[in-house]
């Protein structure tokens, strides 16, 4: 008889709910996972017996223990701290977007640009364009990226100014000395800034870092339409977005100091 898909579906979230009760203690016996999953204690079998076969959970038959194998780190390999930026950053940018109107995006690092990983223009009435969300934006040329170089470790810079190098096509094109000078007025102001250029783009862009202590985790701008990107909306501005930017990294490194003392306890 064939399973319905709603079948297939409910033990998929079966499986992902015992493994999340499984990770609140070291060992568990059946009947506790039984008893506190709310499920049949067949069910609560077959499940621990499908996570057992594909190397999630260890079971001691002697005992009737199941405990958890070193397996289930990879269903977290692809979040990283960067996604956690994301999950926690995005709700904030969108909240500050409805407050001052002007679309925010948060940007993170990917070998030598700054990737949008999430963007508010779909709900800004100001957006220029419809989103910048998966836009590659390189350091050199964007307020974010000058962000990024301006506020990174030194170590962290020299290693991005040599990717940079590298990556161009005549390596003497690569003013170091230029660069250094707009990191410095960079870093003097404490945003990055882009302003059209004539006949070039129509809009403007002020970006801050979001960081963790030295380390930088991503970077957020605020973009305006190029007449708009006057001194007083920058002063207006910079201090939202440097209130925001704090406020993301504050709640990012709580929840990492909070997963790490829950790691350490275990």
């Amino acid at each position: 008889m064939a399973v319905s898909s709603g079948a297939e579906i409910r033990s998929v979230s079966r499986a992902l709910a015992l493994i999340r009760l499984l990770n609140q203690r070291e060992v568990w016996d059946l009947h506790s996972l039984h008893k506190i999953a709310r499920l049949p204690k067949p069910t609560v079998y077959r499940l621990l017996n499908t996570l057992r076969q594909a190397g999630y959970v260890q079971s001691d038959r002697g005992r009737g223990e199941y405990r958890l194998t070193e397996r289930v780190q990879e269903l977290a390999a692809g979040y990283t701290e960067k996604s956690l930026l994301v999950e926690i950053g995005a709700p904030v940018a969108l909240n500050v977007t409805k407050q001052i109107r002007w679309p925010l995006a948060l940007g993170i690092l990917s070998e030598d640009v700054i990737v949008v990983r999430y963007s508010t223009m779909p709900e800004s009435p100001l957006a220029i364009q419809t989103t910048t969300l998966g836009y590659r934006l390189g350091l050199l040329e964007s307020a974010m990226g000058f962000a990024y170089l301006a506020f990174c470790p030194p170590s962290e810079y020299e290693i991005l100014i040599s990717l940079l190098s590298e990556a161009s096509p005549r390596r003497a094109a690569i003013d170091v000395s230029w660069i250094a000078s707009q990191v410095a007025l960079t870093r003097r102001r404490g945003y990055g800034l882009r302003l059209p250029q004539a006949g070039g783009q129509s809009s403007a862009t002020i970006a801050v870092p979001i960081k963790h202590d030295e380390e930088v985790m991503g970077i957020l701008s605020m973009t305006t339409f190029g007449r708009a990107m006057t001194k007083t909306t920058i002063a207006r501005h910079v201090p939202v977005l440097v209130d925001t930017a704090a406020t993301i990294g504050s709640r990012v490194s709580e929840h990492i100091s909070a997963h790490r003392t829950q790691h350490e306890e275990r």
